[in-house]
């Protein structure tokens, strides 16, 4: 199982796609804190290397299996500092290596979070937050004057104009083009909508054949099973409260609520059979587990358990 594991983060961080399977086998691996720990230090030492030109003669598969073995072997003889530092020597040395033989025209960065937002600076000054469980892949041509972003997950990005395009690309071969400044775009693999929400500025967004300009204050998403844009909306804030933590609900429904506040608390979150559709109007700021089971349960005369996983309300 543990080799098992090793092989779902070398495909994750060396930038493959992970099946369905794979994340549900990951996601659940990361739900034991220790695991969650030991993966962040992996993350961190994997993005020590900063910033890699990749050649034809580099093989990023077995580099991560010589870094593997390298981790393995420190957790064995030292303790948990000591095989980290070890293991980031050992990366930048094969980085000087890599750095003295010629490179192709594209520079490749890839930054991966684990059960923490990451704020991250790009080469080109751009910023990203980039939410729990996700991968961004940063590319620049600078023949082409291109910068191609490749994102798995959700993220929040403020992009510095310099005369280059810049595109982030997500499954499905869906793309948002910047046109403004600042949106967030969500693409998490077993989801079939993929989520574009324009905080300022302006953005085209689509696939190539169904595409469309999203404006400040709009919001959009693209049915990947369907292959087509559904209707542009008016910007519901509560989709980047992952990043603000604030959330407003006016009239909504229980099961929007459930599922917006257990996306940010990383739980289940279970009503009680029959008020899915019982509406709700209340405000959360950075809301806890606790805090939010405690205010929606008095207001609906309700019961509750908090769990690892789950808010379980039940009826009084």
């Amino acid at each position: 199982m543990q080799d098992a594991i090793y092989d779902i983060i070398s495909k994750s961080l060396t930038g493959g796609q992970l099946t369905q399977q794979e994340q549900q086998e990951l996601d659940a691996w990361l739900r034991v804190p220790a695991n969650a720990d030991e993966y962040a230090e992996l993350v961190s030492v994997w993005n020590l290397t900063g910033k890699v030109k990749y050649t034809m003669d580099v093989d990023v598969d077995a580099e991560w299996e010589s870094f593997r073995q390298i981790t393995a072997k420190r957790r064995v003889l030292r303790p948990r500092f000591m095989w980290i530092a070890a293991a980031a020597a050992s990366i930048a040395l094969l980085i000087s290596i890599y750095a003295i033989t010629p490179s192709s025209k594209t520079d490749v960065n890839t930054y991966v979070s684990a059960n923490k937002i990451e704020k991250i600076v790009l080469p080109d000054s751009s910023e990203v937050i980039l939410n729990k469980n996700s991968k961004l892949t940063y590319k620049y041509n600078a023949s082409r004057h291109q910068r191609n972003v490749t994102l798995t997950g959700e993220a929040m990005f403020k992009v510095r104009h310099t005369g280059d395009d810049f595109v982030v690309g997500t499954k499905n071969k869906v793309y948002t083009k910047v046109l403004g400044t600042i949106f967030n775009v969500k693409a998490y693999e077993g989801q079939s909508n993929i989520s574009l929400a324009v905080i300022e500025g302006k953005v085209e967004f689509g696939s190539r054949r169904s595409n469309k300009v999203v404006e400040c204050g709009q919001q959009a998403s693209f049915d990947c099973e369907k292959k087509q844009l559904m209707p542009t909306d008016t910007l519901d804030t509560n989709n980047i409260a992952w990043n603000t933590g604030s959330f407003v609900f006016n009239g909504k429904a229980m099961s929007k609520v459930a599922s917006q506040i257990g996306t940010y608390l990383n739980k289940k979150v279970v009503l009680p059979e029959g008020t899915q559709n019982l509406q709700y109007t209340g405000r959360f700021e950075n809301p806890t587990s606790e805090v939010f089971a405690e205010i929606v349960a008095t207001a609906m005369n309700w019961e509750y358990k908090i769990t690892d996983t789950e808010i379980v309300f039940t009826k009084r």
